[in-house]
């Protein structure tokens, strides 16, 4: 391939062969934009409310550490390397099966009860990710019993402080009520389907694990002035044994990765409200 740089969308001009000594017809064939190109601007992705609370969690990650007075906290730990298969190249992982982390009970709507176990911390961050980013934490009563069903007893109390702050400006942005009611005529979502999960590390009553997850958020409905849209992140949360089960003490995000979006056409509000009404919320498949 020559090295020559070129413009996405245009190719060369080329002289169409003829007779004569006149001026040779040029042609000129213009091609669609190449959508992996590096050069293709990107539309700006609008952030997912549960991000937006993300350095929030992270400030209450460091304050909780030193009130309890540790030398240090659980330290983070570097991603895991890919295990090489035969031919060099990285191996897909694959999550534990199905009975391996299974919880054993459900408080207010999300699995809890994990067995102390790498398969147990897999799911368990799997599925508090898909609960703390979703459409029930706008509501104040619902998201007090999701953070104490879910949360390390250490930051309960400090948590929902910190969440109420982050979802009063969540509130602002969507034109949402005191009680998370969404404006007449619309329906608030927020939703997350978590694609994979890998295990950062695990010491003792300490566990480090990623979930690369898409999330949907936005309003559906007519008039909507702020459509339902995706986003990409992978969130890593670190999560402690205590009390019997694996409870969420911290996370980090990061976008993406993503992958090439604008396929299809995006469906009309009014579509995606009845869809939001019809499909219930799943849990993640353990």
């Amino acid at each position: 391939m020559s090295g020559e740089p070129r413009t996405p969308g245009r190719r060369p001009e080329a002289a169409e062969p003829g007779a004569g000594t006149g001026p040779a017809v040029r042609t000129r064939i213009k091609l669609p934009t190449d959508p992996y190109a590096e050069a293709t601007p990107r539309r700006p992705r609008r952030r997912a409310p549960f991000i937006a609370v993300g350095f929030v969690l992270v400030l209450l990650a460091v304050i909780a550490i030193v009130n309890r007075g540790h030398g240090s906290g659980a330290k983070p730990a570097a991603a895991a390397s890919p295990t090489a298969g035969a031919t060099g190249a990285p191996s897909a992982s694959v999550t534990s099966p199905y009975s391996a982390g299974l919880a054993t009970s459900t408080a207010s709507g999300v699995p809890v009860g994990y067995p102390h176990s790498t398969a147990g911390a897999e799911a368990a961050a799997a599925n508090y990710v898909v609960a703390f980013n979703s459409a029930a934490m706008v509501s104040p009563s619902a998201r007090d019993r999701l953070v104490n069903a879910i949360a390390d007893p250490a930051i309960a109390s400090s948590l929902q402080g910190q969440f109420d702050a982050a979802y009063a400006q969540i509130d602002t942005t969507y034109g949402l009520t005191g009680t998370g009611a969404a404006p007449a005529g619309q329906t608030f979502v927020e939703r997350a389907a978590p694609v994979g999960v890998s295990v950062v590390s695990t010491s003792g009553n300490t566990a480090t694990v990623s979930v690369w997850t898409v999330t949907l958020a936005g309003l559906a409905g007519t008039n909507s002035q702020h459509a339902v849209s995706e986003d990409w992140v992978t969130v890593t949360v670190t999560l402690n044994w205590t009390h019997g089960d694996w409870k969420w003490f911290s996370f980090q995000s990061a976008e993406g990765p993503a992958p090439l979006g604008g396929l299809q056409t995006p469906a009309p509000g009014t579509t995606l409200q009845a869809a939001v009404t019809k499909y219930g919320e799943l849990r993640y498949g353990r």
